[in-house]
């Protein structure tokens, strides 16, 4: 695992720059007399190093030509075990976890990690391979949700599920078929776990055995499927409030 990750343009930055739980190691600017001055004054603030360099060199360290003349290092944030995440889980009053089942698109992947912190999942769970990690533009998609949201890494989804099965884990997969029952229309009363899959195949077969039920959001309009991040939205929107109704 990379030491270092790489957050560039200026709302993630002044975003991670304000925030207390990332770690900053070095500040990037591209010095062209018009810099960002609330950008300076917080990087001055937690007394960082400013390394000032041309746009060639900041895209290249970027790997991207959008960083809007800022870069930030910061520590990768630290993952739990799955122990770990468990543990924490279940000490709150309607325990919540999801899984993603081979994600690999990074905007996606960011995209979830914010719903996750603005409804309060306990955590996510993915693969330590075949599946993509935080990235910057993975933090970039998450507008700082990284930071909030804990991850567990495992090298099978399988086992996972079945040691949260084992901790009174009941586990809903996303599916679209005739067993799959609508999102609201269940009740959940117990620590929850949730599965999404894939942008293109979905749940694998083998995690949908592994199922208590199947779920699906209700679509009114001419298209049947929704965007991975979209649906996991909802779902999880869904989920959290009829917790909040028991």
């Amino acid at each position: 695992m990379k030491e270092y990750l790489y957050i560039y343009g200026i709302n993630p930055v002044v975003e991670s720059l304000q925030n207390d739980k990332i770690f900053v190691a070095e500040l990037y600017v591209v010095q062209n007399g018009n810099e960002n001055q609330t950008i300076l004054s917080l990087a001055k603030k937690r007394f960082l190093k400013i390394n000032y360099c041309t746009k060639e060199q900041l895209t290249k360290l970027a790997n991207s030509s959008n960083h809007q003349n800022y870069l930030l290092a910061i520590k990768m944030p630290k993952t739990l075990t799955i122990e770990q995440l468990v543990g924490q889980s279940l000490k709150k009053d309607h325990p919540f976890l999801l899984v993603l089942d081979q994600i690999v698109d990074p905007q996606n992947f960011g995209a979830i990690l914010r719903t996750c912190d603005m409804f309060n999942v306990d955590g996510v769970i993915i693969l330590n391979k075949r599946q993509v990690s935080l990235t910057p533009s993975a933090v970039k998609a998450s507008a700082g949700g990284f930071a909030h949201v804990a991850i567990s890494e495992v090298n099978n989804l399988t086992n996972a599920i079945e040691y949260l099965k084992t901790c009174g884990f009941w586990i809903y997969a996303t599916e679209l078929s005739a067993k799959a029952v609508p999102v609201g229309d269940l009740k959940y009363d117990t620590p929850v776990c949730l599965i999404v899959g894939n942008e293109g195949k979905g749940v694998s077969p083998k995690l949908l055995k592994h199922a208590d039920f199947n779920v699906y959001v209700p679509t009114t309009g001419h298209l049947d499927s929704l965007n991975v991040s979209v649906a996991t939205a909802v779902l999880i929107y869904q989920i959290k409030m009829l917790q909040q109704e028991l």
